[in-house]
């Protein structure tokens, strides 16, 4: 499928050993028609080198987004600018960065950087937090990642979580489409058009976290029409709201001069497999767990999948570890 420029993914995850590669997730938009993506980095797997590589080869087809990394305010203050300045389109933050380091937003709204925040921005504390930071910065953006956390539809009625999601700087991307409950999503989804209208909601797949749910690309995409969108609706969800707010800004991009290897901060997380479940045949579920009582049926089912999996896999090569 050639790619349609006019569809841009606004949240997918590169940085090995935990992700993908770009050349990876180049082989994905390719084969999803997507034309243009936002690439986020994670604190557990922080490969800013390879983010900072695309970002410089292909200005006009990616955007980057970095992380606070750091034991400190002052090591994490160094390397936050050190990526603004390298050309890194904004930060990926969780509740804990909003609620305790306002200093970090502060950074981003004075350099007119993105705020991606990834957790629950619905919930009172972070929705207030990022109130807060409209009332210093006024022109500061924020996005709210994987659907601004899905929560009970009536908190967008009234109080902190619905004056945010009424606030004209802060935009919401679907993702994480298959990691909820169907109905709560759905229920959850609809409420915050409601609030938003479309012109302030992004789409982003989340890749390659969404295959570990073993969901299908196709189906992300498409996920949107279960909320009937018109095609003037659908056209600003899949591309034209993110061309606004990441690719019709203008990018500089500098050398990335980091303070310290980010790979010796960064935070030890496990990746949740399979968290919908992985059906297959059940003769090799019996198979699995024959294998693993002869083995001695040590240790647990999962831990035993786990090392089978890494003999049977090749190692990544020495620059992606």
């Amino acid at each position: 499928m050639s790619d349609n420029r006019l569809l841009i993914d606004a949240y997918a995850h590169v940085g090995m050993p935990r992700f993908q590669s770009v050349a990876d997730y180049e082989g994905v938009m390719a084969r999803a028609g997507i034309g243009r993506a936002v690439l986020c980095s994670f604190d557990s797997s922080p490969d800013l080198a390879a983010i900072h590589t695309a970002i410089s080869l292909s200005p006009d087809k990616f955007r980057g987004l970095g992380v606070p990394l750091g034991k400190d305010r002052e090591e994490m203050e160094s390397v936050v600018r050190a990526q603004l300045a390298a050309g890194f389109s904004g930060l990926r933050l969780t509740d804990e960065d909003v609620v305790e380091r306002s200093w970090l937003l502060d950074i981003l709204a004075a350099e007119d950087r993105i705020a991606i925040v990834c957790g629950q921005p619905s919930s009172d504390s972070t929705a207030r937090a990022l109130l807060a930071n409209f009332e210093r910065n006024p022109d500061a953006i924020v996005i709210g990642g994987h659907f601004a956390g899905v929560d009970n539809p009536r908190i967008l009625a009234y109080g902190p979580a619905a004056m945010l999601f009424a606030h004209p700087r802060f935009y919401v991307v679907f993702s994480r489409h298959g990691g909820f409950p169907p109905a709560a999503v759905l229920t959850w989804a609809e409420a915050v058009v409601a609030r938003t209208g479309w012109s302030r909601l992004l789409w982003g797949s989340e890749a390659p976290v969404m295959f570990w749910r073993t969901e299908t690309m196709p189906e992300a995409i498409d996920w949107v029409g279960r909320l009937s969108p018109t095609p003037e609706q659908r056209a600003a969800f899949h591309g034209g709201n993110s061309e606004t707010l990441y690719f019709s800004r203008p990018v500089t991009i500098g050398p990335l001069v980091l303070p310290f290897d980010p790979r010796t901060r960064a935070r030890s997380f496990p990746a949740t497999l399979w968290a919908n479940g992985l059906p297959v045949e059940q003769a090799l579920a019996g198979r699995m767990v024959h294998a693993w009582l002869t083995a001695g049926g040590e240790g647990n089912l999962g831990t035993f999948i786990e090392a089978l999996l890494d003999r049977s896999l090749p190692p990544l090569p020495e620059h992606e570890r």
